[in-house]
């Protein structure tokens, strides 16, 4: 996913649009985690155990919509497209967005 997003102002959206809030409380939370490693700065279980919970939260409401995928679009400042699918079973098996 780390390629997806290159600009501050890209915009993002979620297909399905109702997957948005918790897809977004996920990404924030893999960001801060990854940002929290290459600052050397400690993560801990608490801050752990919020991300595993928002990524259950994300994998569970697309589990209930019978998703198989999520798509992630992101709008450059240009307006170019660019486009992702997420595995659903990927994400819950492994814990990360990837």
């Amino acid at each position: 996913m780390d390629d997806l997003f290159q600009n501050p102002e890209d915009s993002i959206e979620v297909e399905p649009a109702d997957l948005g809030s918790e897809f977004i409380a996920a990404l924030t939370s893999s960001l801060a985690k990854k940002f929290a490693r290459q600052e050397k700065k400690p993560w801990g279980s608490e801050q752990e155990s919020e991300l595993q919970e928002k990524i259950s939260t994300l994998v569970a409401a697309a589990n209930k919509h019978n998703l198989k995928s999520i798509r992630i679009i992101v709008t450059r400042p240009d307006g170019k497209k660019d486009s992702r699918e997420l595995d659903v079973e990927r994400i819950n098996k492994t814990r990360s967005l990837q």
